[in-house]
């Protein structure tokens, strides 16, 4: 019989004392007669759980099983199972210890190939009532290489949503930027960077320095850190608008060209601290290349516009 099935006739056998219980009550006994009546049917439970659970009964059970005795110079490039599906045949009573309580199968990287049936049966000799039927898998086949490490790129899934015209100075700063993944040569040879997990910043308006967690990696590789910090300057923006005039870039001397109109208004935005200083230097142009202008047949190019002043952070929105 199936231990399962042990445990489904206990919680029917409990759900009919209840039943009783309640039928009693209904009949008008006193409060002590329900009372003895129940404290006998409990004893009578006690005294067939004792009985049932002094059979033999065979029980399947899953036993986890860790790998030991790893040459620090290799690595598995396939996972093993984690666990061993074990029929075991014994007494009640030690067999719900031994549910309770599964023991691990400690797996030495010896071969690679491994019978696990042996490797259970030496796990099991501290219990000699209980005996092994089968074990699924039987044998494990290791597919081990040698250990290699990569340094890799980090790259970062983090949206940000600004509040209102806030935004970043410059680029957001991972630090580090890399990180060190190991494992099996194949595992490693395929990664070319590591992200970061998925988070999202809202409504901000300050400077940003967040810890952010990386993925996870699968059991067969290693991280050598589990975390990057993330850095960004924020500052609140405002519009600006520059008029510019259009010329035509490597004019050849003796030449001249005319643009119509002969400028464009640039929209932009920039740091309100950095406004008053854009605004006297204008570092803006607008240039068409000479190229671009002879292979035109159309009478139509558009001007590219630059900003030549680097030192501040300029957002060129539009033109026109």
């Amino acid at each position: 019989m199936d231990i399962s099935k042990v445990k489904e006739r206990l919680w029917s056998f409990w759900d009919n004392l209840l039943k009783r219980v309640d039928e009693e009550g209904t009949k008008g006994y006193s409060r002590e007669k329900i009372v003895v009546f129940v404290i006998a049917l409990i004893l009578a439970l006690c005294m067939w759980f004792l009985v049932n659970l002094s059979r033999d009964y065979v029980l399947n059970v899953n036993l986890p099983i860790d790998l030991g005795n790893m040459p620090d110079e290799m690595a598995l490039a396939r996972d093993l199972p984690d666990f061993a599906t074990v029929s075991v045949q014994g007494e009640g009573w030690k067999l719900l210890n031994l549910y309770n309580n599964p023991p691990r199968i400690f797996v030495d990287v010896t071969n690679s190939q491994i019978n696990l049936y042996d490797q259970v049966q030496q796990q099991m000799n501290a219990m000699p009532d209980i005996d092994v039927q089968k074990v699924q898998p039987q044998t494990l086949s290791l597919d081990l290489e040698e250990k290699s490490s990569k340094r890799v790129p980090v790259r970062p899934r983090v949206r940000v949503d600004f509040e209102g015209q806030f935004d970043f100075v410059g680029e957001p700063v991972i630090t580090p930027d890399s990180i060190t993944i190991t494992g099996a040569s194949s595992l490693v040879g395929e990664i070319s960077f590591w992200q970061t997990d998925s988070v999202t910043f809202s409504d901000v308006r300050s400077d940003i320095s967040r810890s952010v967690s990386l993925e996870l990696p699968p059991k067969l590789l290693t991280l050598s850190r589990s975390s990057v910090q993330y850095s960004a300057e924020v500052a609140q923006y405002t519009e600006g608008e520059a008029r510019v005039f259009i010329r035509a870039r490597n004019l050849p001397v003796g030449e001249s060209i005319t643009f119509s109109p002969s400028h464009v208004t640039v929209r932009y935005t920039v740091p309100i601290q950095e406004y008053a200083e854009v605004e006297d230097i204008n570092p803006f142009s607008a240039v068409v290349p000479y190229n671009e202008i002879r292979r035109d047949s159309t009478g139509f190019v558009s001007p590219v516009i630059e900003v030549s002043a680097p030192e501040f952070h300029i957002k060129v929105e539009s033109n026109q």
